[in-house]
């Protein structure tokens, strides 16, 4: 910090406590810990929850889970993490509850889910809910005396710039705006208007007496007027439909019981019949077994260092990058490389994991030509080799001859699948595999992040292919999950209708849902839900302070233009660290910041969380801007990197890894 601007004052507002604000809440007060002659004033902002957010609220249903392990999830930095600012260490939520951080909780039931929760296991948004809360008392109860927090309930509905410079951050229950000198926008997942196709279909439903759900999150929604009366076809088959599906199962009173053949449902009687399907027609793979402990990864041998500062030149030189053609080979052979390694120990134990490891490199660099040979010495048949078509497409593309014979083949995938999962995320090579592209979302950031492909690359190889496959095989649910989705269809409660499922409106004043691959696969209910969520980023989004963002042109949306193709990713446009947001005119905001999931398309994978001990680059992030806002790494005016257009023009910087 510049000695003139030391006893200056520097008011900063975070809008969003969530997670992300809450990282950059507290880099903020670490680094300026290590500055006590410069005040500091911080107001922190949260519509729903501040320190937890919206998403992770503790009232919200303790039935819904984490897709993340205990031991796995935390707020603060370690020795892993490559930033400027302190490294001031702090408990994991695991860490937190083992340390007895939850022996105070007022819910018993979240107390009782903490002194149940092993390492490995899922705990519920509820409890990670109070962590956070926790995280945020732990900030407060230690500010230096150089800051005040000023912690704010309420919707900010506009961010409007002084004329004598600084900020007026404008709240909704207040007839007085706070001003400031910096912001930082920490917004997460936004509301959405309706699309057309959705207002049809609320239009519909309202006329016929009908229930629609769009996307939303499934903890805001109030499913008290759906009875046991009701047939509900459910859209989708990820992560939101398993929400669902406890919302409306064991939230109801309904029970599993463990039983020698697997789990068995106890209705409540208070359950409609849900019938759902997606154009898989089948769940999201379910995670393996974690077998990697807190900081286990998959340490990249094809896509490296090399070659990520390799494909970043190529982009700078050609104009950007082709997913398909430039990175994807790359991610294959990781893939390919961790599930062969897995099936080479257990097809040939005795064999020197080193050496095979060594050739494997080598083979896969060259070709299914090289690679068979060396497999099939390792016992390794063509039967079992990697296929991207199976792990996709795992019920093929054939036509099933009823319903019936659909549920008896889903069933048994659905009971491989968790024998897969509870074999590991290391032993498994299925499960190995899927997790290694959790372990690569970093490497991948860094080749496609901040417009290093063309338009239309990321529009239909990372948009239209990548980012709907990696979250169908490598962000699914708790194996738990497909362990009750077998009770519930044996049950009779569940139907998963089939591929290529799509449920709709019908003109005889019902809902119904179709999948052409069964013969027979035609259902009628009186309950529709779109099972997904919001689209990330900002377009459709309803928020009233991004409309004004976009509207006044203190923002724009990042757009991908070349070779004569634009593609509006759908984000907000920011520069490259420390994220500061693009005006109408392409300028950087000198003082408004932008971090996390509104920025999806300019950045990617934005809604994963901070992991311990893998040099988190969200992390890494929080300390860039709570710097930049405390003016300790300001860059000479104008210095700032914004991308105009697809292609990168200055010298790569390496990322951390998440």
């Amino acid at each position: 910090m510049r000695t003139e601007k030391a006893t200056v004052t520097r008011n900063i507002a975070i809008v969003g406590l969530g997670p992300r604000g809450m990282s950059t809440l507290e880099r903020i007060v670490e680094n300026a810990r290590l500055h006590p002659h410069s005040p500091v004033v911080v107001h922190a902002i949260d519509a729903e929850s501040p320190g937890a957010g919206s998403v992770w609220r503790p009232t919200q249903s303790w039935h819904l889970l984490m897709n993340t392990v205990a031991s796995q999830v935390t707020l603060f930095n370690d020795t892993s993490v490559r930033c400027r600012g302190p490294i001031v260490p702090g408990p994991s939520l695991y860490e937190w509850i083992q340390r007895g951080g939850a022996d105070e909780l007022d819910d018993p039931e979240l107390r009782a889910q903490a002194a149940r929760l092993a390492a490995d296991d899922y705990p519920t948004r509820a409890l990670y809910g109070r962590y956070l809360h926790w995280v945020l008392d732990h900030v407060r109860a230690g500010l230096p005396a150089n800051v005040r927090l000023h912690v704010h309930t309420d919707r900010v509905l506009a961010v409007t710039a002084l004329g004598s410079g600084g900020y007026a951050v404008v709240p909704s229950h207040s007839t007085q705006a706070i001003t400031v000198d910096k912001v930082v926008l920490a917004l997460g997942h936004l509301p959405a208007s309706l699309r057309e196709r959705e207002r049809r279909l609320e239009a519909f439903a309202i006329t016929h007496g009908l229930q629609y759900i769009p996307p939303a999150n499934p903890a805001d929604i109030d499913l008290a007027d759906v009875t046991e009366r009701n047939t509900v076809l459910v859209n989708g088959l990820g992560l939101n439909f398993f929400d669902y599906l406890s919302l409306l199962t064991s939230a109801r009173g309904g029970r599993f019981d463990e039983t020698t053949g697997g789990l068995v449902y106890r209705p409540s009687g208070t359950e409609p019949r849900i019938v759902a399907g997606s154009r898989r027609g089948v769940p999201y793979h379910a995670r393996g077994a974690n077998q990697k402990g807190v900081t286990g990864r998959h340490v990249p041998r094809f896509l490296t260092p090399e070659t990520i500062e390799r494909l970043r030149a190529r982009a700078r030189g050609v104009g950007g990058l082709d997913f398909y053609d430039d990175v994807w080979p790359h991610i294959t052979n990781e893939v390919a490389f961790v599930y062969y390694c897995a099936m080479a120990r257990q097809s040939d134990p005795a064999a020197d994991r080193r050496a095979f490891a060594t050739e494997l490199v080598t083979a896969l660099t060259h070709g299914p030509e090289h690679t068979r040979p060396l497999l099939r010495r390792h016992g390794i048949g063509g039967d079992t080799e990697w296929n991207w078509d199976c792990i996709s497409r795992p019920l093929g593309e054939g036509v099933f001859a009823s319903p019936e014979a659909f549920t008896d083949r889903l069933l048994a995938y659905l009971r491989e699948d968790l024998v897969n999962s509870y074999g590991g995320n290391v032993d498994n090579p299925i499960k190995s595999a899927l997790d290694a592209l959790r372990d690569l979302r970093n490497e991948v950031r860094q080749v496609i992040d901040h417009g290093q492909l063309t338009a239309a690359s990321y529009r239909e190889h990372v948009s239209g292919f990548y980012t709907p496959l990696n979250a169908f095989v490598s962000i699914g649910p708790p194996p738990r999950r497909i362990a009750e989705l077998i009770a519930l269809i044996e049950a009779g409660i569940v139907t998963v209708a089939g591929p290529g499922f799509s449920a709709t409106a019908d003109p005889r004043g019902h809902f119904t849902g179709t999948s052409p691959a069964v013969v027979g696969a035609e259902y009628t209910g009186d309950v529709l839900i779109d099972a997904r969520l919001p689209d990330p980023g900002v377009v459709g989004s309803d928020d009233p302070l991004v409309r004004y963002l976009l509207d006044s042109g203190i923002g724009r949306r990042h757009r991908l233009r070349t070779n004569g193709t634009e593609h509006v990713t759908g984000g907000l446009e920011v520069t490259d660290r420390p994220y500061r947001l693009v005006d109408a005119c392409g300028r950087p905001n000198p003082g408004v910041h932008a971090f996390g999931v509104p920025t999806e398309g300019v950045h990617w994978a934005t809604a994963a969380g901070v992991r311990p001990g893998v040099d988190s680059v969200i992390l890494g992030d929080a300390d860039a801007i709570a710097r930049s806002v405390l003016g300790l790494d300001d860059p000479p005016d104008g210095d700032h990197d914004v991308r105009h257009e697809a292609v990168l023009t200055s010298e790569p910087h390496a990322l951390p890894a998440h």
